[in-house]
């Protein structure tokens, strides 16, 4: 009987070694042709670009379409031309009301911009000049500085600034030649757009496209991938559509409030810093500072006793964001403490820049919320933790013994 185990044991020591020396031999490859590997994951995301944005489009589309569709005709469900005309009208609502919002933000933000450049460039150069001319201030600077400060020509200094951001000769020279810059607009623009025709094909159809990967996982996947894979998707899901439907309606709201307080504080600019709060307020955490930066340089093109309100007035409604409207209108809806949201924000710009912080909260979200379910899960095996109702049923339990 012994020779049999013994047999047994050096099978499983010889397969084992085999496993571990397959294991280590691909990390050795993996580590020889990291760079190659990269290269080549690179080629294929650059190419599949489109395929890419049609899915974002898509996924960010079809919330507001999913919301017009339950509301499209609700009285008269059932009927054909109900049926029928449900999709198409409903998709182009919804392109038409994003496409709107974004028009709307153009059109008050660019008139007030090209006049806050056209402000900074008449009032800035005779403010910094007066300030260079300021002996108390000077004295604060070394010798050699104080003669560079003076020597500045403040006019030509911030026209030049001005003349970078805002003619095209400027960027082309920093860009290489025309030809290069047409060339790659034409090809941003040809991505933009067919990831855009992808998006529709793919709103179009997403009923189809949904069984169909159903159907492959089902047909590839066994059924503990499957008890694994679809939970992960769902709730992946929830803390994506949460979190762009919390940020949208923050950026609203903070921006409204941000419009509405310097309009009555009678700040310059209302409408539009107004705008640009609430648009980078789209970024988590980081983005209302970044708005509130940009407020303050507006409004020192006008004053900068303006400048200074309008900061203690930022600092406040700030304030306001992060201890009420934030954890309400976003955290809630996300389930994720305020340490990881910044953590993850971080993380994220360090990684991906912007969009690195726009994606990592709802990443965040979703691997917390896995985390905290697997936890919960294996502490009530253990007998460690117990749910409210759970609780219940061992006091009646209790009270009856």
């Amino acid at each position: 009987m012994e020779e049999p185990q013994k047999k047994t044991l050096i099978s499983i020591s010889n397969h084992t070694c085999i496993r571990i020396g397959v294991c280590l031999f691909l990390v050795y490859l993996a580590i020889t042709l990291w760079k190659p590997l990269l290269g080549l994951i690179g080629r294929i995301i650059s190419a599949s670009a489109p395929l890419l944005i049609g899915f974002a489009l898509a996924y960010i589309v079809n919330i507001l379409m999913s919301l017009y569709e339950k509301h499209y005709f609700r009285k008269h469900q059932g009927e054909k031309w109900v049926e029928k005309s449900r999709r198409a009208v409903c998709l182009i609502g919804a392109i038409a009301t994003i496409l709107g919002a974004v028009a709307l933000l153009l059109w008050v933000i660019i008139p007030q911009l090209i006049g806050a450049f056209n402000m900074i460039n008449q009032k800035i150069p005779g403010l910094l000049t007066n300030l260079s001319k300021n002996e108390k201030l000077m004295k604060l600077f070394p010798a050699n500085i104080q003669e560079a400060i003076r020597s500045l020509d403040y006019k030509a200094l911030v026209g030049g600034v001005i003349n970078f951001l805002t003619n095209g000769a400027s960027i082309t020279k920093s860009m290489g030649s025309l030809t290069g810059v047409l060339g790659t607009l034409t090809s941003g623009f040809m991505t933009g757009f067919m990831g855009f025709i992808f998006s529709i094909y793919i709103l179009i159809s997403k009923e189809k496209l949904k069984n169909q990967f159903k159907r492959l996982f089902h047909s590839y996947l066994s059924s503990g991938w499957m008890k694994k894979i679809g939970p992960f998707l769902s709730v992946a899901d929830g803390c994506f559509h949460n979190f762009i439907v919390g940020q949208i309606v923050e950026g609203i709201i903070i921006g409204s409030l941000c419009a509405l307080g310097m309009w009555i504080f009678r700040l310059p600019y209302a409408a539009m810093i107004g705008t640009v709060v609430g648009v980078t307020a789209l970024i988590p955490v980081l983005g209302c500072y970044l708005g509130a930066i940009i407020g303050i340089l507006m409004c020192l093109s006008v004053s900068p006793v303006k400048a200074v309100e309008f900061g203690i007035f930022i600092f406040c409604l700030q304030q306001f964001e992060d201890n009420l409207i934030y954890p309400r209108v976003v955290g809630t809806s996300l389930g994720l403490p305020g340490i990881w949201v910044l953590a993850s924000v971080v993380v994220g710009g360090g990684i991906g820049g912007i969009l690195g912080m726009i994606l990592a909260v709802p990443i965040a979200a979703t691997i917390y919320t896995l985390i905290s379910r697997d936890v919960r899960r294996r502490e009530k095996d253990e007998g460690k933790y117990m749910t409210a109702q759970d609780v219940v049923v061992k006091l009646k339990e209790d009270a009856n013994s």
